[in-house]
């Protein structure tokens, strides 16, 4: 995925998480400026999320639920 891509996903979303401009400014700067870590949890959690289906099949939805609540 390319970063200009990327940062325009991050915009659409952040539109939804705050009505005032400045504060959505204020977190899409901050966001841009660290993307690679925000990158580098997503990944991990999404292994993380594999794991976990591979080990629960039956239930892997609830026990990701509450791995990903529990480290919150």
């Amino acid at each position: 995925m390319d970063t200009n891509k990327s940062l325009d996903t991050i915009a659409k979303y952040l539109e939804n998480l705050s009505k005032s401009e400045n504060e959505r400014n204020e977190l899409y700067f901050f966001i841009s400026q660290n993307l690679d870590q925000f990158f580098e949890k997503s990944e991990r959690m999404a292994i993380d999320v594999k794991n976990i289906k591979d080990k629960y099949p039956e239930n892997w939805k609830e026990m990701v639920a509450m791995t990903m609540f529990s480290t919150l």
